[in-house]
């Protein structure tokens, strides 16, 4: 079975964005038996190298791992803001390494303000080239993030792409099940009736055996198992490529689950349709 992460920021429903989440996920890892779990840098409160050692003992002491930290970045800025989220980026790469975590995930930006496609995409590739000239130095793996609202690399031919010109042995790639175009938890009008488009599945299925890691998301819009995505096909998909690696799991609630009874059912739906042949 694939090695199973929690996205900690999953209960900031119950805890807010602080380093609450990063506990309440390392307990549940531990009382579910599971490999560890994954961070963003908003959840830490400072970075401290003896608030990061703390923590990290704090997490590993439960017998889980950390997996990766993001970059939290706002998809609705221009490209003009690539500079700063460099400089944060570098800074995440210097912290992490107190904690043990080897990987930060980076997103691409939003097609903002008149930007084109073309131009933006430019931009994210000039951005992941920068921050991974940095952190190959260090160490640290880079995981290219597709991510929709509106942002590029948004499909699998775009992903890709990016992963074809940065020219880096730090980059890497994680595969977010819901956040390529065709994805209804990407959109913001979406309702529970909601379900993911072909175009999502195709871009999963091209992307698949380039994939370092899974996030798989969860938005529990209705009773039952998860509707939006069909994580049967999805699971199909990753199996057919041959990927073994670790998933993540991330709940984004659209109904009224709370992330304490969400996350331990996606662990176990999950881990069922991993098991099937």
């Amino acid at each position: 079975m694939n090695p199973i992460y929690l996205q900690a920021l999953s209960l900031q429903d119950i805890y807010g964005n602080s380093d609450d989440c990063i506990h309440a996920a390392a307990d549940m890892a531990a009382e579910l038996g599971i490999a560890g779990i994954d961070i963003e840098d908003r959840l830490l409160k400072n970075y401290e190298p003896e608030y990061l050692l703390e923590l990290a003992h704090s997490v590993e002491s439960r017998g889980i791992q950390f997996g990766y930290c993001g970059l939290i970045i706002s998809f609705q800025a221009p490209v003009a803001y690539i500079a700063d989220e460099i400089v944060r980026a570098k800074t995440l790469i210097d912290a992490v390494t107190h904690m043990g975590i080897g990987a930060i995930r980076v997103s691409g930006n939003g097609v903002v303000g008149g930007q084109t496609l073309e131009f933006t995409f430019d931009a994210v590739r000039t951005k992941f080239q920068t921050i991974c000239d940095y952190a190959v130095d260090v160490g640290i793996t880079i995981f290219l993030h597709n991510h929709n609202h509106g942002s590029t690399p948004s499909t699998g031919a775009q992903v890709l792409r990016m992963l074809d010109e940065v020219d880096s042995p730090a980059l890497s790639y994680v595969l977010d099940t819901g956040q390529f175009q065709g994805s209804p938890g990407a959109s913001s009008d979406s309702v529970p009736s909601n379900s993911a488009l072909p175009e999502l599945y195709e871009s999963i299925k091209m992307c698949a055996s380039h994939a370092a890691i899974v996030r798989t998301k969860f938005y529990f819009a209705e009773s039952g198992d998860e509707q939006w995505l069909d994580y049967p096909r999805i699971v199909r998909t990753l199996k057919n490529a041959d990927f073994n690696g670790p998933i993540s799991i991330v709940y984004e609630p659209r109904g009224d689950v709370l992330s304490t009874e969400a996350l331990p059912a996606a662990v176990e739906y999950l881990t069922n349709l991993f098991e099937q042949s």
